[in-house]
């Protein structure tokens, strides 16, 4: 038979680790996303359907990457998308569970996010040499200069989403129909997942309490 506070502990550390295992996730698509639209951007500029890449005894051309990207971004927005949609209830879960481990007036949640990934160093950056490194805090409802990092997100949906765009057209103008309409059925899909987050994180920048409905 367990005690009430062994069963305390147990419940925080699987709270805790879901959430962890939710921040590798993250980790991974995030850092998939962007680097296959800098791939795909890199080769559009630097040559186009032109652009080969020896791998070994391999000799492959990239004209395939037109028609392939539609359905690689579909992919990656939709796995990130849902990894940022379950580490809601899983922060949640976390907080319940760390208040009955350490009370009510004890937080560390913020430390407990183990795994940064890119767009967390990204939302740290400072412009002004003269303001103070901060913290972010849980709670914390911060400047509207301190607030931009809240668009790295929607930056990097309509970015991805743009992209996608740009791969059915240019599938459509080189006449390769069928999968034009493939590709288009993907960014339809693409473009209808990415309007939640885009739309909470919007309002999160433009000064969203953190009791409204986009926090939860």
């Amino acid at each position: 038979m367990i005690s009430d506070d062994q069963k305390t502990k147990l419940r925080f550390d699987l709270a805790n680790a879901d959430l962890q295992s939710i921040g590798r996730t993250q980790g991974i698509y995030v850092t998939a996303l962007l680097a296959y639209l800098c791939f795909f951007w890199g080769v559009s500029l630097v040559g186009g359907t032109e652009v080969s890449l020896h791998m070994g005894p391999f000799d492959l051309r990239v004209i395939g990457i037109w028609g392939i990207t539609p359905f690689v971004l579909l992919f990656l927005t939709l796995v990130y998308t849902g990894s940022l949609t379950a580490a809601v209830p899983a922060r949640a879960r976390l907080r319940d569970a760390e208040k009955d481990m350490f009370g009510p007036d004890e937080h560390t949640f913020s430390a407990l996010d183990t795994h940064k990934n890119l767009i967390d160093y990204l939302a740290v950056l400072q412009l002004n040499p003269k303001d103070e490194t901060r913290t972010p805090v849980d709670g914390d409802e911060p400047k509207t200069m301190r607030r931009l990092p809240n668009l790295i997100l929607p930056v990097l949906f309509l970015w991805s989403a743009f992209t996608c765009g740009r791969a059915v057209v240019y599938e459509l103008v080189t006449g390769h129909y069928v999968v034009c309409i493939l590709g288009l059925c993907c960014f339809g899909l693409q473009l209808a997942y990415s309007v939640r987050p885009v739309y909470r994180w919007v309002a999160r920048f433009l000064g969203a309490k953190r009791t409204d409905a986009v926090y939860n």
